[in-house]
């Protein structure tokens, strides 16, 4: 269920929704940038035995139950995460092409946030017969995933048998996102209550807007957006940046594009990548995986292009500036740990070329589901036209606090 706040006093902080658009606006794409990378790294690390690595038998037992399961950081602190975030910006505006000049630059806020940013991907054979490494591309999967910032969850979206389901968690993202002081933690938490007295008509998206799963039509993004811009209070440029930030995590949900990533991946370590045994450390055996930096973003095409499409999105600085030369070398570590690959872990920053630094994207994985892969119970359909008559009735609970706060607390159903 899209994103509704609370509607505010007409009265309310002006200068709170200016500070926070720039912000929600970054944190919407860094979180999208998130989802795009798990994605892409889960069918990265599936697949790459065909390249006939050393570690293919490591591969082989990861992908010998029927769902997979991977989990993804940046392992920096937040200091880390900003020094490097403000040296990628700066070359990427040094650059030839002058791209990322205008953008403003990052804070320390938001590099917190990304430290904190915690993205869980897990994905299985519906009937939990087939194991992984024996499903064709033709054979449905479903795909569950979960955002959120060292807290609650702020996000969860999941496909089972063709259907999407949504979850949004308003007061997380108030509190977690937003770092929401103690009003505005208050108007969400009275926001979630009004939503449970909305007629029984509209209990499905009152359960949406409480926070619980709600069914979407996956097609109709933007016109969720419309209606939170239009009913909502939600400035119609952030409304339809979210909207397009969740349809890029969707997309990843889709077993066809699942299958192109893992196509082009394969075939960009079947050019030349090469594996080094570096030893054991910390109970699970290292393996360093080498190529250049072209194969590199040939097998990271997709997370590169819809990484660089948030960016440009949302006038963000770029996560890599201007680009490492084609052949420079750059590496990724796996770490194997009782035969079954465990972890992967990649730097970024290997992909700049104006020595922005290190930015460890790391991934842990592991056979089975960590998420649930079955469709939510309860969880009904919401269209935009449901949605737009609930944040009507909500609006109208508003105005009543406004003029008269004892009627407008009165309970049971309102009338518009």
């Amino acid at each position: 269920m899209p994103l509704a706040l609370a509607p505010s006093d007409r009265s309310a902080d002006i200068n709170d929704r200016t500070r926070t658009r720039t912000r929600l606006r970054r944190i919407a794409a860094l979180g999208g940038v998130a989802l795009l990378a798990t994605g892409s790294a889960a069918c990265q690390v599936a697949e790459s035995a065909g390249a006939g690595f050393a570690v293919s038998d490591a591969i082989d037992e990861l992908l010998s139950r029927e769902a997979l399961t991977v989990g993804a950081t940046l392992d920096a602190g937040p200091d880390e995460i900003y020094a490097y975030l403000t040296r990628a910006a700066e070359s990427r505006a040094a650059g030839d092409d002058g791209r990322g000049a205008e953008a403003e630059p990052p804070t320390l806020d938001e590099a917190r946030l990304l430290s904190d940013l915690e993205l869980t991907f897990s994905v299985g054979d519906p009937e939990e017969e087939t194991r992984m490494r024996d499903l064709a591309p033709e054979d449905p999967r479903n795909s569950s995933l979960t955002v959120n910032f060292g807290g609650r969850d702020v996000l969860g979206l999941k496909q089972v048998e063709d259907t999407t389901y949504l979850r949004v968690g308003a007061e997380a993202v108030v509190e977690d996102v937003y770092g929401g002081d103690e009003a505005t933690v208050a108007r969400a938490e009275r926001f979630a209550q009004d939503a449970g007295q909305l007629p029984e008509s509209l209990a499905d998206t009152a359960t949406g807007l409480a926070g619980d799963w709600v069914e979407v039509d996956p097609f109709q993004y933007p016109a969720y957006a419309d209606a939170l811009a239009e009913h909502g209070g939600v400035d119609p440029e952030i409304a339809h940046d979210l909207a397009a930030t969740v349809e890029d995590g969707d997309a990843l949900l889709q077993p066809q594009r699942q299958w192109d990533v893992v196509g082009q991946l394969r075939n960009a370590l079947d050019e030349g990548a090469t594996t080094h045994h570096e030893g054991e450390s910390r109970g699970a055996e290292r393996v360093t995986l080498r190529m250049t930096a072209d194969q590199a973003r040939s097998a990271l095409g997709p997370l590169l292009n819809l990484l660089d499409e948030q960016v440009d999105r949302y006038d963000l600085p770029p996560v890599i500036g201007e680009p490492a030369p084609g052949d420079a070398e750059v590496e990724a570590e796996l770490a194997i740990r009782n035969g079954v690959l465990a972890e992967a872990t990649f730097d970024l920053g290997q992909l700049d070329g104006g020595d922005a630094g290190s930015l460890p994207l790391r991934l842990s994985l592991a056979g089975g589901a960590a998420l649930s892969l079955s469709a939510p119970e309860s969880a009904g359909p919401v269209s935009p036209e449901d949605l737009t008559v609930a944040l009507l009735y909500l609006r109208v609970r508003e105005e009543q606090r406004i003029e008269d706060e004892d009627r407008a607390d009165l309970p049971g159903p309102m009338q518009p």
